[in-house]
């Protein structure tokens, strides 16, 4: 009985993951309705890049209606995943990190645009956080941009730069960004230079 469970998960995945390639060969080529198409049946199947994928073709409408609504809880429920999986795995056992990354910054960006979900700087600047301390440079860049505006956190600029700079070095710089550089930001590439000293 064992044995016929194991090899049923094994046909059950392999399908799934059929439906993500077929999926992305066909958002690949332009064929967007074809495309949701499978990333749907991923999604139904349970398979969080099927939700993420999923979620983020209806909130952009790529191929279906647009429903933001809808595409906040594929998208919540496929980062609710991300972070339980990320937190109790060893890095190198997860082959899809990177887009289950990508969920939890996508959902901080449903809270910052409000697309299906009430705007909240707070819930956003949470999860870009995350996503950020995760190893995602569009999380680094908006997290900086929070610091910097005093979006959902207290405006700090050395804590922008630091991330600002973090982005950089990732290869992801703003435009008119020059200022991160300044020799008073130097600091902040010290270890631990936040409990130092914060302006």
């Amino acid at each position: 009985m064992d044995r016929f469970w194991i090899v049923t998960v094994s046909i059950e995945k392999k399908k799934v993951d059929e439906h993500i390639q077929k999926g992305i060969e066909f958002h690949e080529l332009g064929q967007l309705e074809k495309a949701t198409h499978y990333f749907r049946l991923a999604a139904r199947e349970g398979c969080p890049i099927g939700m993420f994928l999923y979620g983020i073709s209806l909130r952009h409408g790529w191929g279906c209606k647009i429903n933001t609504s809808l595409a906040f809880q594929y998208l919540e429920t496929s980062a609710k995943y991300a972070v339980n999986r990320l937190s109790t795995e060893n890095e190198y056992s997860l082959t899809s990190k990177g887009e289950l990354i990508m969920a939890i910054y996508e959902l901080g960006v449903s809270f910052q645009q409000g697309w299906g979900v009430s705007k909240d700087k707070e819930t956003a600047f949470y999860y870009f956080n995350l996503a950020a301390s995760l190893g995602d440079v569009d999380a680094m860049n908006d997290i900086a941009f929070c610091y910097s505006h005093g979006h959902g956190i207290k405006k700090n600029t050395y804590k922008a730069a630091q991330y600002y700079r973090m982005a950089s070095r990732h290869g992801q710089e703003q435009i008119a960004n020059s200022w991160i550089w300044k020799n008073k930001y130097n600091v902040v590439d010290e270890p631990g230079w936040d409990t130092k000293y914060y302006p």
